[in-house]
Order: C-alpha cells, then sequence, then structure tokens
C-alpha cells in the first residue's frame, strides 16, 4: 500500500478547525466586509455546536448586515434562549430591529445583562467604562422610543424622565444622555432647558480628539444634533457640527440638506433684518443640489427629504435669476467649491 502523503503544515481543513478558530476567522473576514464566506464560517461554527452563542449572534450580525432581518432576529432570539441572563449584544440588535414597548423590554434586559457583567469586573476599570457607557447608551434608545413610537403611552414622559435620571447616574459623562434630554426639553416647550442640555452635552466632547470615534459621538448622532441645534436657532452651531461631518464624510445626503437648509434659513433671517438674501441662497441652493445628485447616485431611500430638497430648489430658483428654476442645468451651470462651502474658519473650536 503506498504511504499517505503527510499534511503540510497550516493546511488544516475546515472541518479540523476549532470553535475559537473558525470564530476568529468569521469575525476577521466580518472585518474585510466578505459578509458572504464570513457566514459560511459562521455556519460550521454553528453545525460543530448549536448552542454557540457567539457563533449564532456573529451569524445573525451578518444577516442583518445583509438586510436578512427575519433569520437574523430568529438567530438572536435562539441566543435569549440559550442564555437568557449574559450577553448583553442580542438584546441591544433586538431592541434595534424591534419596535415600540418589545424594542424597550429588549433594552431593559440588555441594561440588566450588562449590569451582570459590570458586577464581575473592577469599578474603576476602562472595562467598567465601556460597559456604563453601553447602559447610558441603551436607555437613551428607550427613550426615544417613548418620544416617538410610543409617545402618546400615559407614562411616555415619566419614562424619559426615568431613562435620562438612570443614564446620567450610570455615566454622567456620557453625550448622548445630555443630547437626548434636550430633546424631551424641547418637547416641553422648555427651550432654555434645552440649550443647556445641549451646551453639556457638547462640552463632554466638543475639545476630544475628533480623529478617534471611541470620544466622539456618532455620525448619525452628531447629524441628529444639528438638527436639534436648528431647532433651538443656533445655526452657526449647527454649521460648525456640519463642518466637522464634512470632514469625515462628505457624502452624506443628509449633510448636505442640512447645510442646504441652514443657509436658507440664513437667507430668510436676513430678508427679515433688510438684508440680502442672495449669498445665502446661492450656498443653499448649491447644497441642496448636491444632497440631490448624492441621492441619486445611492439610490436614498428617504424621499420626503429629497423631495423637500427638490422643493426648495425650485423655489429659490425664482430669485437667483442664474438658475432660471433649472434644476438639471443650473446643476452642470455651477463649479462648486466643496472645501469652502461651509462657513467659519476649519480650525475653529467647536461650539455649543
Amino acid at each position: 500500500m503506498a504511504k499517505r502523503p503527510s499534511k503540510k503544515a497550516g493546511s488544516q481543513t475546515k472541518s479540523e478547525l476549532t470553535m475559537d478558530q473558525l470564530l476568529t476567522k468569521t469575525q476577521e473576514l466580518m472585518d474585510d466586509n466578505n459578509y458572504e464566506l464570513a457566514f459560511k464560517t459562521a455556519v460550521q461554527a454553528i453545525e460543530l455546536d448549536e448552542t454557540n452563542t457567539r457563533a449564532l449572534l456573529l451569524a445573525s450580525i451578518i444577516q442583518l448586515e445583509s438586510g436578512d432581518i427575519e433569520p437574523a432576529i430568529n438567530c438572536l432570539l435562539r441566543c435569549v434562549e440559550i442564555s437568557p441572563d449574559r450577553g448583553f449584544e442580542k438584546y441591544m440588535y433586538l431592541g434595534q430591529f424591534t419596535v415600540e414597548l418589545a424594542s424597550v423590554n429588549y433594552y431593559q434586559c440588555g441594561i440588566n445583562a450588562l449590569q451582570l457583567d459590570l458586577n464581575d469586573v473592577p469599578s474603576d476599570s476602562e472595562h467598567a467604562r465601556v460597559l456604563k457607557r453601553k447602559m447610558a447608551e441603551a436607555y437613551v434608545a428607550m427613550t426615544e422610543i417613548y418620544l416617538t413610537d410610543c409617545c402618546f403611552e400615559s407614562d411616555a414622559e415619566a419614562k424619559c424622565e426615568e431613562f435620562l435620571r438612570l443614564g446620567a447616574e450610570i455615566d454622567p459623562e456620557c453625550p448622548e444622555v445630555y443630547q437626548t434630554m434636550a430633546s424631551v426639553r424641547l418637547s416641553q416647550n422648555q427651550p432654555e432647558n434645552a440649550r443647556e442640555c445641549v451646551t453639556k452635552s457638547m462640552s463632554l466632547w466638543a475639545n476630544k480628539d475628533q480623529n478617534d470615534p471611541t470620544q466622539i459621538p456618532s455620525y448619525e448622532n452628531r447629524l441628529a444634533l444639528v438638527r436639534l441645534l436648528l431647532e433651538l436657532d443656533d445655526k452657526d452651531g449647527a454649521l460648525n457640527v456640519m463642518e466637522r461631518l464634512q470632514k469625515e464624510d462628505d457624502e452624506s445626503v443628509d449633510l448636505w440638506y442640512l447645510y442646504g437648509w441652514t443657509y436658507y434659513l440664513q437667507g430668510e433671517e436676513a430678508e427679515a433684518n433688510g438684508g440680502d438674501k442672495i449669498e445665502m441662497f446661492a450656498s443653499a441652493w448649491e447644497c441642496f443640489n448636491q444632497a440631490i445628485k448624492l441621492a441619486t447616485l445611492q439610490e436614498f431611500e428617504n424621499d420626503g427629504l429629497v423631495d423637500h430638497a427638490r422643493e426648495l430648489v425650485a423655489l429659490i430658483g425664482t430669485v437667483l435669476p442664474s438658475t432660471n428654476g433649472d434644476l438639471d442645468d443650473a446643476a452642470d451651470a455651477q463649479e462648486v467649491d466643496w472645501e469652502n462651502i461651509s462657513s467659519g474658519d476649519e480650525d475653529d473650536e467647536m461650539t455649543g
């Protein structure tokens, strides 16, 4: 009988990979955005052990990234069955992809699991700080549900106050807590208190390293801050935040829409004060056009925002003779200096 060739080092077959190796490989493939192969590897891990919650969680995350919501939720619910008390991540994802009170309940379960993790680590450790931030952000998410989907619940206002108090207690340095508190104060018709909350929120990160995503709120969160600042009639503050956002990602439809809306509001304000609105309207027109262009390229789904941008472009076109109200011709005719479209020196410190 012929001697079988020996396997070379590093030539393990997929079936010979250990659970840890499969999970590590899955995570590496996810980091490389190779979700198709990552999912296949996660499935291999599940086939090796159908009760491994880490494998199930990774599979669900991949499915969520791929838009396969229902099977992802099934994987997450399987994680809940296997380990109902530990493992907060599954509950946070379930909170994001469910609605109303069901979402609130999942976030609460996530907070409970986080508390168990927190009990196991030194209170002054970096790990404890990270866990506390996640708890505070979960309380923020629960508050936002009561501000929107559950706003007609009889205890909605009380729940908002309770969750924000708990969030501030667990992590007094969480900017999102105070930003959301500002939204609550606006809903209560308390604009001055809302401004104080925004100032507090921004003070917690304005002087941090803007290039370190662990030290500043997410891009989407800061877009929400821009909307909040505009509600508070702080257009200069909104422009400062957008200037920072533009440096990070200048292909955001929401960003250019908000730029346009801010300049449009400034133009209206100038006109009301007897000034010239043309310059501000011209800037608004350029930004709205950029938002529309990007929305077309990206197949942007928020039709209401794009429709509003188109309406304002048409309206501004009646004021600016050079545009003649023609969106396409005007967009082709103008060369926009996007680097300098925002107001203020780009090295200015962010202010509330």
